[in-house]
């Protein structure tokens, strides 16, 4: 199993600088090239299996669209493992949890990270036993629609497609295209299994991208 710890996920923002952040940008402007212009994207980042990079890959790819001068929120969808909290240096709750068990306005929970500017994020919450219930909840389309009108990005950080269906409860919705991350120990059938299921419900799928993690963190 990876290592998830606080102490582990802080160094997974790559230097803007460098050319460890250069693959992202590529892939963002991939992304918008294939948009419409006035389409606002939500950008769900999944995997078929644990491990493959997506919340490494969801982190950079909010940091650097928000380094552009895009508003972003950056959503933690993986309520039973969730990272970004730890990425940042947030608070993990309140969060996505709490606004699924309220009437909350979405600004009250955002919080802004640092760095970069025009970044908001909005942790997974607290822990719950009924974590799927979050996923399911019809306050997700309340807050696929706030996000919509207040930033021009909305990247969401999803579960893995195989361990559980939370990922196809987000990619459901209208204007949710995803991205597949894909590592070199994926199992081919895994991978074709997990996106299967994303045909099923007829989720927009933006592509895969190939996470070749090495010594250093980044490059994909």
């Amino acid at each position: 199993m990876a290592d998830r710890s606080p102490s582990s996920l802080l160094h997974r923002l790559v230097d803007p600088s460098s050319t460890s952040a250069e693959p992202f940008r590529t892939l963002r402007l991939a992304l918008q090239l294939r948009g419409q212009p006035d389409h606002i994207p939500t950008l769900l980042v999944t995997s078929a299996e644990p491990a493959a990079g997506k919340s490494t890959l969801a982190a950079n790819y909010a940091s650097i669209a928000a380094r552009a001068g895009e508003r972003v929120l950056l959503v933690d969808a993986d309520v039973r493992n969730p990272a970004q909290h730890a990425i940042f240096g947030a608070s993990r709750s309140p969060g996505l949890v709490e606004f699924a068990a309220s009437l909350t306005p979405l600004v009250d929970l955002v919080q802004t990270v640092s760095a970069p500017h025009g970044l908001d994020l909005l942790t997974a919450g607290r822990d719950v036993a009924r974590a799927s219930d979050v996923a399911h909840s019809s306050r997700i389309a309340d807050l696929l629609a706030e996000a919509s009108l207040e930033y021009d990005v909305v990247v969401v950080d999803a579960p893995p497609v195989l361990s559980t269906a939370d990922a196809e409860a987000f990619a459901a919705y209208d204007g949710v295209e995803v991205v597949f991350v894909v590592d070199r120990a994926s199992r081919r059938r895994n991978v074709v299994k997990g996106l299967r299921r994303l045909e099923l419900i007829n989720a927009g799928i933006a592509g895969l991208v190939l996470n070749r993690d090495g010594p250093s963190l980044g490059h994909y």
